[in-house]
């Protein structure tokens, strides 16, 4: 009886074994992939509207280019001035024009502001923005 336990227990060890030793090329092949994920044209992509009342810092931690005047943000888009930050993970930016826009939710922060809305549009170089969809608006003091 002891003998077919050690046989059974020194086969299930090697089916183990077994396992372990196949997966491990697919584990590396799966992190490999997500360490040269090219699904995006630019890392860390930074850029700029420049109004004449203040200037508003862009960045997210993705880029697709749409053409030669857009690029397509993705993953926490962060526009920043020194009055204001917009949250987003899904943002246009218009180079050409200094415009962005965004059909996503997104969180607008201010010195005792916070509006919550389906999107946004920046405009006139960065001094108009338009929120659009369902909109929540809530001021504190």
């Amino acid at each position: 009886m002891l003998i077919i336990l050690i046989v059974v227990f020194s086969f299930l060890i090697l089916i183990i074994l077994i396992f372990k030793i196949n997966e491990t090329p697919e584990v590396k092949k799966e992190i490999e992939g997500i360490l040269t994920d090219s699904s995006y044209d630019v890392s860390k992509p930074k850029f700029t509207i420049n109004s004449e009342e203040q200037k508003i810092s862009v960045s997210a931690n993705k880029g697709n280019f749409k053409n030669n005047d857009e690029i397509l943000l993705q993953n926490n888009v962060l526009l920043q001035s020194n009055k204001f930050k917009i949250y987003s993970d899904y943002v246009i930016f218009n180079k050409k024009n200094q415009t962005a826009n965004s059909q996503n939710e997104s969180v607008f922060i201010a010195k005792g502001t916070r509006i919550e809305s389906e999107g946004f549009n920046i405009i006139e170089k960065g001094n108009i923005i338009k929120f659009i969809g369902n909109t929540k608006l809530t001021i504190s003091e």
